[in-house]
């Protein structure tokens, strides 16, 4: 088909920069990232999948492990940081925003194109 896969283990890494995102890993192991995507989407990917919506006591079992939510904003929308910021509340984590624009996701595409 003539379509390689994007570099790096998963879209996290991309959207942040394969480079900048290796460098931090080791000290972001406890960390739960969402893109603008997983934003918009939290109950339909996270909460109502994860069983959080009929089983809020999961949440320590599920989440128990992490220490932070990290929003690798791709875009700069205030109403998405807000629901990003609710959904760290709701999991029990300390917030961060990264805006990391498309990160190495555009330069990917240009070598597709």
């Amino acid at each position: 088909l003539g379509v390689e896969m994007v570099e790096g283990p998963h879209c996290y890494a991309f959207f942040d920069g394969l480079d900048d995102f290796a460098a931090r890993a080791e000290d972001e192991i406890g960390t739960f990232y969402l893109t603008d995507f997983l934003v918009r989407q939290f109950d339909a990917f996270v909460w109502r999948p994860m069983g959080l919506d009929r089983h809020p006591e999961l949440r320590d079992m599920l989440f128990g492990n992490y220490d932070r939510l990290v929003y690798l904003a791709q875009t700069d929308d205030p109403e998405l940081d807000r629901a990003a910021r609710a959904a760290a509340a709701r999991l029990g984590l300390r917030y961060e925003r990264r805006f990391t624009g498309y990160g190495d996701l555009a330069t990917a595409l240009s070598r597709q194109a």
